[in-house]
């Protein structure tokens, strides 16, 4: 009978033992893995998805933003992704889709828009979400039947606020709002003008919405329900929010950015005169000092100085 208990003990060493040794490859693959996109997403040159453009040309932009509160500015366009960092221009080698209403939050960025060329995501791509720069992307609703051009996600909040042009199968035409991309609200934009640019959310106030229009700027503080304006009647372009004030983009016969703090505008230095409109305008979660905006004829300029001195990451529609 000792005999016989010693070969079942000995049986079941060896089947722990073939246990413990199968969990410890699978914990160092885990471990590998998280290592890995770790590596990658702390630095974009060691980034397996991502290489310097051989790019010379760049058109059709649909957004800009700093996503995953890292210092690389990312540019949407109508062939996939550019990010700019140090220096260097990089593209994706994959997943170049087209993202339109292009907004960069804490930990990524959300879209819309249309599959690139060899891609078997439905078209239209619906609402999307990414957290390694557009390598994966996860789908949140609204696949084959929605392209959102116009999205406002609060840059810590994540509340998104979706322009829609068109039925689905949740939505009539309007403006609507969601916590979670799951259920959604329609929003009432009492006292908003007849024409509206954009709409843009707080970065950490859900509660706060603002719109831009030719007849000047507007601010909710209760989910777009009610707006007041708090400019002057004149075409604002564009706009971003901070914790505690705005920058905005006017055009008149020029373009020009300002900053609104408690009801008082500072204006910013501008790189030279800009006659064309400012159409995206993006800043830095991590550096409120560098400023970044993309106008009507496919130039990006940047600042890190808050406008004491400016770059020309492209000009016209050339990488520089």
């Amino acid at each position: 009978m000792k005999k016989h208990w010693m070969i079942i003990l000995a049986t079941l060493l060896l089947i722990l033992s073939g246990c413990q040794e199968e969990n410890s490859v699978k914990s160092n693959d885990t471990v590998k893995e998280t290592q890995k996109k770790e590596k990658e997403a702390a630095s974009l040159s060691e980034s397996s998805f991502y290489k310097p453009t051989s790019r010379k040309q760049m058109n059709h932009v649909h957004g800009i933003g700093y996503p995953g509160n890292q210092d690389e500015l990312f540019v949407a366009t109508h062939v996939g992704p550019l990010i700019y960092l140090d220096g260097i221009w990089y593209e994706a080698k994959a997943n170049n889709n087209d993202y339109m209403g292009f907004q960069a939050v804490s930990d990524g960025f959300y879209s819309s828009g249309h599959p690139g060329e060899g891609s078997d995501l439905p078209n239209p791509l619906g609402l999307i979400k990414s957290t390694d720069r557009g390598k994966t992307l996860e789908q949140l609703g609204f696949q084959g039947e929605s392209d959102f051009h116009y999205l406002a996600v609060g840059y810590e909040t994540h509340s998104i606020y979706a322009v829609n042009q068109q039925k689905n199968s949740k939505m009539d035409i309007g403006v609507y709002y969601s916590e979670d991309a799951s259920e959604w609200d329609q929003v009432q934009l009492k006292g908003t003008p007849d024409q509206i640019n954009g709409i843009f959310a707080h970065p950490s106030n859900a509660n706060v919405v603002a719109i831009t229009s030719p007849k000047g700027l507007y601010l909710s503080e209760n989910q777009g329900q009610s707006f007041t304006p708090i400019t002057e009647e004149i075409s604002i372009t564009s706009m971003a929010f901070l914790k505690d004030h705005i920058i905005f983009a006017n055009h008149g016969a020029t373009s020009q950015l300002v900053s609104l703090k408690n009801g008082e505008e500072t204006l910013i230095s501008m790189p030279n005169k800009i006659e064309e409109a400012i159409d995206y305008l993006a800043l830095n979660p991590q550096n409120e000092n560098e400023i970044s905006f993309h106008t009507s004829d496919g130039s990006l300029y940047q600042t890190k100085d808050a406008g004491q001195s400016w770059v020309a990451l492209i000009d016209q529609g050339k990488l520089n």
